[in-house]
This record gives C-alpha cells, structure tokens and sequence, in this order.
C-alpha cells in the first residue's frame, strides 16, 4: 500500500467535504468548468412506483370509457407499428377471447385481434400482452384517443378479484380453458349485458375457452383442490401484496367482475408492489 491509511472519522461530522454549493448568481467561467452539485437526497428511494405513458385508441363500442384506477390493461400485439397502442382491461379481453367462438352464422370476428386468442400458442405469439396497470387518464376529455399513465413497477392499486388476501401474497393471472356456458350461464359482454350462451361455439370447445383468472402464490384463487389449482396454461404474475384490509367481496361478484367493468369498478381496492 501506497501511503498511510484513513484515519476514519472520530465524531458526527462528516470528515470529507462533499460538493460545495454554488452561488445564487450567474455562474462565472471558474464555476461553469468546474460544476458544483446540489442534492438533498440522503439516501436511496425505495417502493419508487414507475409509470409509463400510453396513448390508445378508441373502441367502437367505448370499453376505454370504463379504464379507472386499478384497471388491469394489455396491448395487443400488432404486426405494424402504430402510435396509437389497442388496449382492453381484464372483461375486455375476456370478452374478446369468448366472442372469438362464435358460431359462423352469427356474426363471427375475422380480425386477428379476435382469432389470435383462439389458442394459447396464437395468443402467446400474436396475441396480447400485459403491460400493466392504470394509474389515471391524463387526456380524460379528447374523444378520438387516450393518454393513460400506466404502473409498470412499484406500488399500484388494484381491485380485489382475488378473495381473502394476507400481505405478503404474490397475485397474479392465469390463462384458463373454461366452459364459460355453465359458468356466467350466458355471454357477457364488458357491459354487463348478458346475451343466450348459444352465441357462442361450445361444440367445437369441450375444454373450454380461454380464459383469464386470478390466482394467488401461483394457485388458482377459489379452488380447494390442489390439483385444480395449478390446472391452467399460463401465468402472469401481477405483484406482491402489501396492503389488503378493506371487506372481502363475495365470490359471485368477483366472478362477474372478470367480465363486467362496472362490477369491476366497485371491487374493494388492494395495494401490491408490482414485479
């Protein structure tokens, strides 16, 4: 070793000087080559929430008129580039999956954003993904497009879709074939309109059709038996809760509300730090 050794620091202040401060005057030449740095940060930030600007366009139907606070989005993955991203929220994609099967006859949807959630391998590859969850609607009052600030990272509100909820739970989705027929006992649409389950080709799906789900610490939320539980194609995982105290919703109502965005909308809240 070069030199003698630190002699550390033997009271409360500091022992070396860090950056002087600038003058409240115009920077002389002296100050402009060598730069003073200000900080009042004394430490690192922690649970910092990054959020991400998304600019989206409209549906014909207006489901981007029910996007609030806690809204869970994707983006569908288009083969161009465009400005403007197509989004749908948790019952929107849901929907979409299920009115992709509908019977020839009535009305079937052509466009790849519907036939590309008809399997897990479309949907994986050309279909949707999961971008994360909206903050707030920054151009709340243009009507050709939004501008939504989105939690991509950190902290972020969400609403309870999963049951009872413990901090320190991981939640999640999970993409699920499911006999939507005998479960809604009908076709719900985003708005919570419900249309004859004969609509839909359940012929051609006896497993099912996909689906979207909650799950908690990898496990299908609302299902006991431990094989069930981990019966599904897909994960995405959401974040890890760190505050859940409000009132447990039914489990009729968090069933519909992964159709519904009114239902959806009145859920409970519940705080995760998103991973």
């Amino acid at each position: 070793m070069n030199g003698r050794p630190d002699n550390g620091v033997s009271s409360a202040r500091a022992y070396k000087s860090g950056p002087r401060q600038g003058s409240s005057s115009a920077p002389s030449i002296a100050e402009l080559r060598n730069p003073t740095l200000v900080n009042s940060q004394i430490s690192q930030q922690t649970n910092v929430t990054t959020s991400l600007p998304l600019i989206i366009r409209p549906w014909l139907d207006s489901y981007e008129a029910q996007f609030a606070q806690g809204s869970i989005l994707f983006v569908n993955k288009e083969q161009k580039a465009h400005r403007l991203a197509t989004v749908a929220d948790l019952p929107t994609l849901n929907y979409i999956m299920e009115n992709a099967n509908r019977q020839a006859n009535l009305n079937k949807p052509t466009q790849s954003m519907y036939t590309d959630t008809l399997s897990v391998q479309t949907f994986q590859k050309k279909g949707w993904n999961l971008f994360g969850v909206m903050r707030n609607d920054m151009d709340a009052d243009s009507q050709l497009q939004k501008l939504l600030n989105v939690d991509v990272f950190g902290r972020s509100m969400i609403a309870n879709i999963f049951g009872p909820l413990k901090r320190g739970d991981h939640v999640g989705l999970a993409l699920k074939q499911i006999r939507t027929d005998l479960e809604y006992n009908g076709f719900v649409q985003p708005s919570g309109n419900i249309l004859p389950s004969v609509i839909i080709d359940h012929a051609s799906n006896p497993n099912g059709i996909l689906q979207l789900v909650p799950t908690i610490n990898g496990k299908l939320a609302d299902v006991s038996d431990p094989d069930d539980a981990l019966d599904y194609e897909v994960h995405y995982p959401l974040g890890v809760v760190t505050h859940a105290v409000g009132r447990v919703p039914n489990l009729g109502h968090r069933k519909y509300a992964l159709r519904s965005q009114a239902k959806y909308l009145k859920l409970p809240r519940v705080e995760i730090l998103m991973i």
